[in-house]
């Protein structure tokens, strides 16, 4: 055993009470005793008073205040001068598009006005036979003639998703290629002129000429020989078909006798020209 050096050693004599028993407790006491810190006792000294801690509360406030309404008015300036800037911009820039519209839509009035002078004198200058202008419909035309029309069935009226009792794009057809193989001079569809290159078809449920759109009832006029061209229409297969239409899809085909038809040029957009075709050997 290790021996407390604060004894005599054995052998010896020891006086009695010669040592503190209590000396190895004397850093637990100071703590108990003073359990502060010796520079706690002089915080008060520096510590401000109360008055002073609510003058500094008070003008914390007031900077938080201040900076707070500062952001909240520097934030509304910013947002009030982007949103006014932004509203300049668009109509600036609608203006703008407006102009190019008016500018543009009056330089294609200025070149159909153009094209159709140039139109106009070259048929006149050229050597053209008066016929083919009537047959490729590049100039006006009037006469008496016969008045086709063909009206949709009633039925057809009430079912706009069904074809039935509605004419067809191929009824017209057939109207017109009897008229034309009939002898007729000029053929025109609701005021459309029909050309060599006219095509008559449908898209979705409206029958178009060329790009027109048109709807019943459909008046196909057709200048010539009233009579030769109604005997075209009754007779042979074209006879046949427009009876079968009309007893079983119900439209109505009527045709008469017009003293006076008057029909305006096509209008011609697109030019094309014919190239002549070079075969492998040149010829």
């Amino acid at each position: 055993m290790t021996e407390n050096p604060s004894l005599p050693p054995d052998g010896q004599d020891r006086p009695p009470y010669s040592y503190d028993p209590a000396a190895s407790m004397s850093l637990l006491t100071q703590l108990l005793n003073n359990p502060l810190d010796s520079g706690y006792e002089s915080w008060p000294l520096v510590n401000p008073s109360r008055r002073m801690r609510w003058i500094y509360r008070f003008l914390v406030a007031v900077c938080a205040v201040g900076i707070g309404i500062s952001s909240v008015a520097i934030v509304r300036a910013l947002h009030a001068a982007n949103s006014h800037n932004i509203r300049d911009e668009l109509i600036q820039r609608a203006h703008d598009k407006q102009q190019t519209v008016i500018q543009l839509e009056e330089e294609v009035t200025d070149t159909h006005t153009s094209l159709r002078s140039l139109s106009e004198s070259t048929w006149q200058t050229t050597s053209i036979d008066s016929s083919l202008r009537v047959t490729t419909a590049s100039a006006p035309v009037a006469g008496p003639g016969l008045t086709v029309i063909l009206t949709d069935a009633s039925q057809g009226l009430a079912t706009d998703k069904s074809s039935q009792g509605r004419v067809r794009d191929q009824d017209l057809r057939m109207v017109v290629n009897a008229l034309w193989a009939a002898g007729a001079d000029s053929i025109s569809i609701n005021g459309n002129r029909v050309a060599p290159g006219t095509f008559i078809r449908t898209a979705g449920s409206t029958i178009l000429v060329n790009v027109t759109a048109i709807q019943s009832p459909y008046e196909v006029s057709a200048i010539g020989d009233a009579n030769t061209l109604s005997t075209a229409l009754v007779r042979g297969y074209t006879g046949d078909y427009l009876s079968s239409a009309e007893s079983l899809l119900g439209i109505s085909v009527r045709a008469a006798a017009a003293p006076h038809i008057t029909m305006s040029a096509l209008d011609l957009r697109n030019i094309r020209y014919a190239e002549p075709v070079v075969t492998k050997e040149g010829q």
